[in-house]
């Protein structure tokens, strides 16, 4: 890569924001990974009152 390009900044600013935006659609799946186990564990809790008491 031609460092010295008129165009360099963009070509950067480009991979930056890819990079920002990767990061971000991977924080947002560990975030929700984790809601989902949450409320499975509540859903499983749950059950087994719910059935004990039928």
């Amino acid at each position: 890569m031609d460092w010295n390009a008129a165009h360099v900044a963009f070509v950067v600013a480009a991979y930056a924001v890819s990079f920002a935006g990767l990061i971000l659609l991977a924080t947002c799946v560990l975030i929700r990974d984790r809601k989902l186990k949450r409320q499975i564990a509540a859903l499983e809790r749950n059950k087994g009152s719910k059935h004990g008491r039928g």
